[in-house]
């Protein structure tokens, strides 16, 4: 593992922000899909077609895709967590570019170190 000095400042900062969010805040790793539907009882207006706001998260439940009712008293919560995921994500794609950049650069020295190596050994001969 490399020490945090070594990783740019925006990447210490993504992992830092990344590691305080798994650790304090509950997240859903999901998305949020937002419905529309009728409730059944006579004479409602959604009978006419003005339908009732609702809310689903989508999530997977093992292997299975779900999709989850959010009761109107947990929507704020429902929305907080799932923006912490979505925050953690985009963190984790912002590592991983930088992870993917320094594999890379790595990968070239490599390279030219292989060109360098096959050089030697012709100009030997």
């Amino acid at each position: 593992m490399r020490h945090r000095g070594q990783f740019t400042r925006s990447e210490r900062f993504a992992r830092s922000r990344l590691a305080k969010l798994v650790l304090e805040q509950p997240f859903l790793c999901g998305s949020l899909v937002p419905l529309h539907r009728v409730c059944g009882k006579e004479g409602c207006k959604c009978n006419q077609g003005e339908l009732h706001p609702g809310l689903c998260v989508a999530l997977r439940v093992r292997e299975k895709r779900k999709m989850i009712y959010v009761p109107q008293a947990l929507e704020a919560t429902a929305r907080r967590w799932v923006a912490t995921y979505q925050e953690a994500w985009r963190l984790m794609e912002e590592i991983s570019q930088a992870s993917l950049e320094r594999f890379l650069r790595g990968k070239e020295k490599v390279r030219e170190a292989r060109k360098a190596k096959i050089g030697e050994r012709g100009s030997h001969r």
